[in-house]
């Protein structure tokens, strides 16, 4: 990949709207490493994994080339789309069509909603504001560890419950962009902070169910969190003195 083209910042089009599937796209560089390609365009819906979400998967269409995104990641400020092969070729400069596998995206999204969701329902029936410690998120499962001593399996259901009861209210989920000091202030309100956040980040994204939780968060969301369908606690494990992690899932309901 070219140093101009490295230089350049792909515009990311799923910030302004998550639930785009088809986008539009110049070519910007085609690089070879590790036996893979990566395509750099200047604008993408594709969400490079990071924040422990993972990264979109889909289709790249060219007037001459075809290629399936198996992976994506950020690469000094451009977004490198992971193919294992191109069906045909692309050249830096022509115009794309991307198309986002929604299956795949849509479960992300709502099963990312619900971890919000799911901290503040575990909040709600210990009493207790819990570190956490770790987190990560696929299509199939949620996990959050939480600084706890103690074990929750016997909460479980009560949480499960208190999380679906918080479902079925169908609060609009709000993101906004926020000065870092504002920001601060807002998320100490839901037993949140940003001391995790770099010191050279100055304006958060806020994700907000409203009025019930709000973090810094640069993942792709719901608008409603109905959308989640229901939620599913699928077990809990030490992970060692002092941590435990629960595990979950957004299923149809």
């Amino acid at each position: 990949m070219s140093t101009s083209a490295e230089a350049q910042q792909t515009k990311l089009l799923y910030y302004e709207d998550a639930y785009l599937k088809e986008f539009e796209a110049r070519v910007l560089a085609v690089k070879k490493q590790n036996g893979q390609y990566g395509l750099v365009l200047d604008q993408t819906a594709f969400y490079p994994a990071g924040g422990g979400q993972p990264a979109d998967t889909g289709t790249i269409k060219g007037l001459n080339g075809q290629a399936k995104v198996t992976d994506a990641h950020m690469e000094r400020g451009a977004v490198v789309h992971i193919t294992s092969e191109i069906v045909g070729n692309f050249s830096e400069g022509e115009q794309i069509t991307g198309i986002i596998d929604w299956a795949h995206r849509y479960q992300l999204m709502r099963n990312h909603t619900l971890a919000h969701l799911m901290a503040e329902a575990v909040r709600r029936v210990t009493g207790l504001t819990m570190a956490i410690v770790g987190s990560g998120l696929d299509i199939d499962k949620v996990r959050l560890d939480l600084a706890h001593e103690g074990s929750l399996g016997p909460l479980l259901p009560e949480i499960e419950k208190v999380a679906n009861d918080m479902i079925r209210e169908n609060r609009p989920v709000e993101i906004r962009m926020m000065p870092r000091a504002e920001a601060e202030k807002f998320v100490e309100r839901f037993h949140e902070s940003l001391k995790t956040l770099p010191p050279h980040v100055h304006n958060v994204r806020i994700v907000e169910v409203k009025d019930w939780h709000a973090c810094a968060c640069g993942g792709t969301h719901v608008k409603t969190i109905g959308e989640i369908g229901a939620a599913q606690v699928l077990r809990r494990m030490s992970k060692g003195k002092g941590v435990e992690r629960i595990e979950f899932t957004a299923k149809t309901s």
